[in-house]
């Protein structure tokens, strides 16, 4: 597999009116559209992607919860994932960032304005995504041409896969020397607008909630204190 880089960002408003948690039913004002436009351009101006990705063999399903890396010591913990890569022989660890520069960024707007500083951690988290979405669409280009299922992501935090695992998980995609990531004592990634994620790879037709994890709803989430569950 070879991404040497992908398509110009983009930024999906409506993806970053849902991390604003603006009603999608309700009208934007023209004031609030203009300043998420410039903070938008702003975001696109400052990012530098860059990511990483490795492919690794899992070892056989067990009845403990989790599954394990071939030739790594990441382990990946709790029912979530394990549901998630049934009958997957493989998967792939991903890592992606936009940078140091979007975090200044949202640093120097948190002093002068919080409100831009709002829709411009909004749109990053937006651009990030986009990001992910573009390196798992080329992956499967590849990956499906020999004959590779693929499972949806998923990301440490998410469900009841451990936050506690974004170090290991760096460190088994030599993540700092790649790509600058890091990851500070409480497990969060640095710089901030990063994020990692796994994908299953199986030879075997997988389930529907295996690619589409919208299919596992926020009631049988299991991470309780979500503000999207909560709503």
């Amino acid at each position: 597999m070879e991404i040497s880089e992908i398509a110009a960002l983009q930024i999906d408003r409506a993806e970053a009116l849902r991390y604003l948690r603006w009603p999608a039913e309700k009208p934007l004002p023209p004031e609030l559209a203009a300043d998420l436009a410039q903070a938008e351009a702003a975001v696109l101006a400052a990012a530098q992607p860059r990511f990483v990705f490795k492919q690794f063999t899992l070892l056989p399903e067990t009845e403990a919860a989790g599954r394990s890396l071939q030739g790594a010591s990441l382990h990946l913990a709790g029912q979530d994932i394990a549901c998630l890569l049934r009958g997957c022989s493989a998967c792939l660890l991903l890592a992606a960032s936009l940078g140091a520069a979007v975090d200044e960024l949202i640093r120097r707007a948190e002093i002068r304005d919080v409100g831009q500083a709002l829709l411009l951690d909004a749109c990053a988290s937006a651009a990030v995504e986009n990001l992910l979405e573009q390196l798992q669409a080329g992956l499967a280009a590849d990956l499906q041409a020999q004959g590779w299922q693929l499972t949806a992501r998923f990301s440490p935090g998410y469900g009841d896969l451990p936050l506690a695992c974004q170090a290991q998980f760096c460190a088994t995609l030599d993540a700092v020397r790649r790509i600058g990531l890091t990851v500070s004592g409480s497990g969060l990634l640095l710089p901030r607008k990063s994020v990692t994620a796994v994908i299953g790879l199986s030879r075997q037709e997988l389930i529907a909630e295996q690619r589409d994890l919208s299919k596992h709803n926020c009631a049988a989430c299991r991470l309780l204190d979500c503000p999207y569950r909560r709503k």
